[in-house]
């Protein structure tokens, strides 16, 4: 099948998946909830948090075993083609992507700070919020970058999977054209980390690590998603063209300074151990 045609097909395996645990498991919890007979008395914020930790792990589940479906029944490959390697490498791999997903948004709220357009302020911890973001994150960590860089990198490569990734965004809360290209770019990063070590563990970590530093710990909007708590609260200034406003820093110039400062320390870290190995053994 030609890769357009193979995309699709997967879309078509993995949307039932996907939607079953809102039908059978978001839909009739909420009913009862407005009967008074689940979680009576939940205000509308902590109840969808409540049904949103339930649901969302069943919900990237579903993804990920549509795609794992879409590769064997579709496309006919192992899932070693697509990165999914549970090895030693794949831990390393995973550990070195959570280092610079935090080492890089931690360099976009420093320059933030230096330039003084973050006032720091006082964070809200609020443990139950915070619990919903680290649901959250780690599950969109996972299924985004099985979808976008695993099957998509695969069958369409870097350009048009970062292309598919920046697209799906474009709805989000205070988007704008900026923060597609900044999400583009964004693509380009995580695709680099999985070419680079050959292991779809190195985009997860990047993505958690860049989303959970970016809203819990730095009070950043997470692609126009306001966390209800952070470990630092900030009142944002500065022109929106770099910072990213209301969407998030991935709306911002800073964003794509940010992801191409990754792409190149990827390739830097890669060519060294390569060096390495080439200088100890001359007939590699």
């Amino acid at each position: 099948m030609r890769p357009l045609f193979r995309v699709l097909a997967a879309a078509a395996i993995t949307a039932p998946l996907a939607v079953a645990p809102i039908l059978l498991v978001a839909e009739p919890l909420t009913a009862l909830h407005r009967r008074g007979w689940f979680l009576a008395g939940w205000g509308h914020d902590d109840y969808d948090r409540v049904i949103n930790m339930i649901v969302g792990p069943l919900f990237g589940a579903g993804i990920v075993l549509g795609i794992v479906l879409a590769a064997r029944w579709i496309d006919k490959r192992p899932l070693a083609d697509y990165g999914i390697r549970f090895d030693r490498a794949w831990w390393g791999s995973l550990g070195a992507g959570l280092a610079l997903g935090a080492v890089l948004m931690t360099m976009i709220f420093g320059a933030e700070r230096a330039m003084e357009w973050v006032v720091v302020g006082q964070g809200r911890v609020a443990l139950f919020a915070m619990s919903f973001t680290v649901v959250k994150v780690l599950c969109v960590g996972v299924y985004e970058e099985v979808v976008a860089r695993g099957y998509l990198l695969r069958n369409i490569g870097v350009i048009g999977s970062s292309l598919v990734f920046a697209a799906l965004h474009a709805f989000n809360d205070n988007a704008s054209i900026v923060s597609t290209i900044g999400l583009f770019m964004n693509g380009l990063l995580f695709a680099a980390a999985v070419l680079v070590t050959g292991r779809l563990s190195a985009s997860i970590g990047l993505h958690i690590a860049w989303n959970l530093c970016e809203g819990l710990v730095f009070g950043f909007p997470v692609s126009g998603d306001k966390e209800a708590a952070s470990l630092i609260a900030i009142i944002q200034h500065g022109p929106d063209v770099v910072t990213g406003g209301a969407f998030g820093p991935e709306a911002g110039l800073i964003s794509v300074a940010a992801s191409l400062l990754g792409v190149a320390v990827l390739y830097s870290a890669r060519a060294a151990v390569l060096s390495k190995r080439t200088f100890a053994n001359p007939m590699v």
